[in-house]
């Protein structure tokens, strides 16, 4: 019986793999440096597009003036290219990575990386969990005992509490105190938020960070990061939400809890992302190159994205 019943799961999985909607295209990212005179040394670090079990990116061509090395960074793994010239001249550069992408939607569990590590179930940088965090999670969830219907109750909270709203200072770092007292911002407010308070009950959860694609079938990525979040169920899996589409989409509202859509990417995992390398101050969040001239942080760095559909790839 154990034999049958770990093969229809097995089946399950596999017709899923098959008809989950998805979307493939080739996408081009292009890193634009303009490097000024007098600088002895420029350090460069590209995130390379992950692959999970939903996303599948083939990185198919670098075409840069600059030597590469393939890396991680060393708490969460994410994938990175980096570059350091032998000798810095002044001018233009410029980089350019092509993909073949494929996307999936995220419409079950994923069931890979148990056990959970301990990065996802503590507090970290801006995600602190505080005493005014424990007592929103714990009148949130009382009563509740099933870490999926906790969960359900914490998404609910911050949908309604709070508004996608850029206006002002101090939104889209992804601070809990600032999303907690506001109770306005965008999608990194609304998520870590979502994580402290899922933490404050012993959930583990994670950040996820990207873009989303247009819905044309070819042209620039238009919108430079979106984020999600990904909370875990022992014995389910880690399990998505993504409450500011679900507060721009109100009758997506529960779609958005346990699902994603196809047309967005994911760029890395985690908040705090240490570069190897480097010594300096993590990076809050990491969704852009980051470069160092001299060891100071360099802003003379733009990127763009373009993309194309496969023809018949897209929402298959």
């Amino acid at each position: 019986m154990a034999v049958l019943v770990l093969g229809l799961a097995a089946r399950a999985r596999s017709n899923f793999q098959k008809s989950a909607p998805s979307r493939s295209l080739d996408l081009i990212e292009t890193v634009r440096l303009s490097m000024p005179p007098g600088k002895r040394s420029i350090r460069l670090w590209v995130p390379r597009l992950p692959n999970d079990s939903f996303q599948t990116a083939e990185l198919l061509e670098v075409d840069s003036p600059w030597p590469h090395q393939a890396s991680v960074d060393p708490d969460f793994g994410n994938p990175l290219l980096y570059f350091e010239p032998a000798a810095v001249k002044p001018g233009k550069i410029e980089i350019r990575l092509k993909y073949r992408l494929t996307r999936k939607e995220q419409s079950r569990p994923d069931l890979q990386e148990e056990p959970v590590s301990a990065l996802f179930q503590k507090s970290r940088g801006l995600v602190v969990i505080d005493d005014e965090v424990r007592r929103i999670a714990g009148e949130t969830t009382r009563g509740l005992k099933d870490p999926l219907e906790k969960a359900r109750a914490l998404y609910r909270y911050v949908l309604g509490h709070m508004s996608y709203d850029t206006s002002g200072k101090g939104w889209g770092r992804g601070d809990v105190a600032y999303a907690c007292k506001v109770g306005k911002g965008n999608c990194t407010d609304f998520h870590s938020l979502f994580i402290a308070l899922a933490l404050a009950e012993g959930i583990p959860a994670r950040f996820q960070m990207g873009y989303p694609l247009p819905e044309a079938v070819e042209g620039p990525v238009l919108k430079p990061y979106h984020c999600w979040a990904e909370f875990h169920v022992a014995g389910r899996g880690w399990i998505a939400v993504d409450i500011s589409e679900a507060r721009k989409q109100p009758a997506k509202a529960d779609y958005y809890f346990g699902n994603l859509d196809p047309n967005r990417v994911l760029v890395s995992t985690g908040r705090d992302i240490r570069l190897p390398r480097r010594s300096g101050p993590a990076l809050n969040y990491m969704i852009r190159p980051y470069a160092e001239t001299d060891g100071k942080p360099f802003y003379g760095i733009e990127i763009e994205r373009r993309y194309k559909d496969i023809k018949g790839g897209e929402k298959t």
